[in-house]
């Protein structure tokens, strides 16, 4: 069974073609409840996506949209709850499992996915076959030259300030789904750019995959991130893919089940 916990929605798929959605309930005893009912039966084993840092241990190292979570022992409680084996990993590298093994970065050793939503994740995953590794990274806030815009993570500047959904609709005063405006999207596309250019330039990779419900729902976006990137990328050419998969943290929820744990740094 797979479930992915994400800064605004919550989706179970109990592994029978069906996926339940749900709002994420801030919180987190009241998510734990929600969990319980929305699963049926007791499953063999769960795999979840949660929007935040994970320990190995599967400890809430941090989650900047759902602060009532950090510290807490998420596998641990949700291995209480549903009387299951869980395993954690951040929603980034779950995205990440789900597209190497089902989606767009299938048989790419060097290789990362962002997801543009609540927030701005990443995750990058080198090795061949069977010897990898998977790690979160901290792409959304890398800091970027000019911006003075406060993030909530403390820091000035960072890159998920100009592209994270949470914080442009505080910026905006409405819902990101609702800007239609084509020169916003063509600034958000050379801002996404210059991210993507730096994270895989940084990690030297050959493929990145973008997903999350912004680069999913946003059909302007991708000609104008397409043709920056072409302008930024004149060293070292990077394959930039929209995520196959409808729901990659999901379904790489599922693929972390039967992950090494050595495969996944959190």
């Amino acid at each position: 069974m797979a479930v992915d916990i994400g800064g605004t929605h919550t989706r179970v798929d109990p592994g029978d073609g069906t996926v339940v959605r749900l709002r994420t309930d801030p919180d987190y005893e009241r998510q734990l409840a929600m969990l319980r009912d929305a699963v049926p039966g007791t499953p063999t084993a769960v795999g979840v996506s949660f929007g935040g840092r994970v320990t190995a241990a599967g400890d809430v190292r941090v989650s900047l949209h759902l602060r009532g979570y950090e510290g807490r022992p998420l596998r641990h409680d949700l291995e209480s709850t549903l009387d299951a084996p869980v395993r954690v990993a951040h929603d980034a590298t779950c995205g990440l499992l789900g597209e190497h093994a089902l989606g767009s970065l299938r048989g790419a050793d060097r290789c990362g996915y962002v997801t543009l939503s609540t927030g701005v994740g990443a995750a990058l995953r080198l090795g061949a076959g069977g010897h990898f590794v998977a790690l979160t990274t901290e792409a959304g806030h890398q800091l970027v030259a000019g911006n003075d815009l406060r993030c909530g993570c403390g820091q000035t500047g960072c890159l998920e300030t100009l592209l994270g959904g949470a914080a442009l609709g505080r910026r905006l005063g409405r819902p990101l789904e609702d800007v239609d405006d084509p020169g916003f999207w063509q600034g958000y596309a050379r801002h996404l750019a210059g991210g993507l250019a730096n994270f895989a330039l940084a990690a030297g990779l050959d493929a990145v995959a973008v997903g999350g419900a912004i680069a999913a729902r946003r059909a302007e976006l991708w000609p104008p991130l397409r043709a920056a990137l072409a302008e930024r990328l004149t060293y070292q050419a990077v394959r930039v893919h929209r995520a196959a998969l409808d729901d990659a943290p999901l379904a790489g929820a599922r693929v972390l089940v039967d992950t090494p744990p050595g495969g996944v740094l959190h």
